[in-house]
């Protein structure tokens, strides 16, 4: 069978939701606690029992990370983290979203893209035209005209060019048989996602003005403590090893919860009940711990969006920035 057919039915086989993250020279437990495993969750497991799951398997110096229904591997952020010391490639194929297709190298997004529309005015990343050669031999390329349908098989030629990449393919059965897998979380291995923070707009204009004219030691101190005090409206200030984390970041020695931490349970707890402000704290305490101050008082500052039912967003917002131009 040629490498697209072989590659479709590969997608077929996997269906309409899929991630396959490729990830060089790491076994793969590595693999996935790069991905942010759980450590208790990791188990050999197959079928309808993958729900839920990432599964790995090694091939050749490679070894995928196959989430059946999931899509962590295709956040670039996510595969950034994955690809530090090495490289990595994902896959997403989503029926009802957007397909994506991105190659990170050492920390960096080399090149990502819609395989669905690979215009070299939409690809993105450190070398965006690296792999055009390649992507032209697989097929991938925009419609020359309307009628044109380039962006069927669009995953399918996305698996043959990771293979290009690679060296290997999607094994056929690939989850039939028992694999390593586990949950996956990757709050716990990546940093602050741009939609995790507060953007500049006519509403906050005095307060970033603020912001920009306080030194770093002042954007941390508040940063920490509108962490402190939206943990206090959610009744959840007292956690244990909150209190501490929350004080490192404070100095700029903020570092990321580690998952089997006692902290780290009670984050998982928070990431899993489906809570609006619990889930407005997790991405803020992710954020704050980052050492860049600018990241960290923006991400803190990002549930002033919401404000709802939580806090007055004038009232919070005006506060904010009387304690930037105190400080600064």
């Amino acid at each position: 069978m040629d490498d697209l057919g072989y590659a479709r039915s590969r997608a077929d086989e996997l269906g309409g939701r899929f991630c396959v993250t490729f990830v060089k020279g790491v076994d793969e437990r590595e693999a996935l606690a790069r991905m942010g495993a759980y450590p208790d969750t990791v188990a050999e497991r197959a079928g309808a029992e993958l729900t839920g799951h990432a599964a790995a398997l090694t091939a050749d110096r490679w070894t995928l990370v196959i989430e059946p229904g999931g899509t962590a591997g295709s956040d670039h952020v996510l595969l950034e983290a994955v690809s530090r010391g090495t490289e990595a490639v994902s896959v997403l194929r989503d029926d009802t979203a957007t397909p994506r297709f991105t190659y990170a190298v050492k920390g960096t997004t080399t090149v990502a893209f819609d395989p669905s529309f690979p215009s070299p005015e939409v690809t993105w990343g450190t070398d965006p035209g690296l792999l055009q050669h390649l992507m032209q031999a697989v097929g991938l390329r925009e419609p020359a005209g309307e009628d044109e349908e380039t962006w069927r098989d669009a995953e399918a030629r996305s698996l043959v060019l990771a293979q290009r990449i690679t060296g290997v393919r999607v094994p056929e059965g690939a989850l039939e048989r028992p694999r390593l897998s586990a949950r996956i979380e990757p709050w716990f291995v990546g940093p602050a996602r741009p939609a995790d923070l507060l953007r500049p707009g006519p509403r906050f204009a005095d307060l970033f003005a603020a912001a920009q004219a306080a030194p770093d030691e002042c954007k941390r101190a508040v940063a920490v403590a509108e962490v402190r005090r939206l943990a206090g409206l959610l009744g959840v200030a007292d956690t244990p090893g909150l209190a501490a984390a929350l004080d490192d970041a404070a100095r700029g020695a903020g570092r990321p919860v580690p998952v089997d931490s006692e902290l780290g349970h009670h984050v998982r707890a928070w990431l899993e009940a489906g809570d609006e402000g619990l889930g407005l704290l997790t991405a803020a305490l992710r954020g704050v711990l980052d050492r860049d101050a600018e990241v960290a008082l923006r991400a803190a500052l990002r549930p002033l969006r919401a404000g709802g039912s939580l806090f007055d967003l004038d009232e919070a917002r005006e506060a904010v920035t009387a304690s930037l131009r105190v400080s600064s």
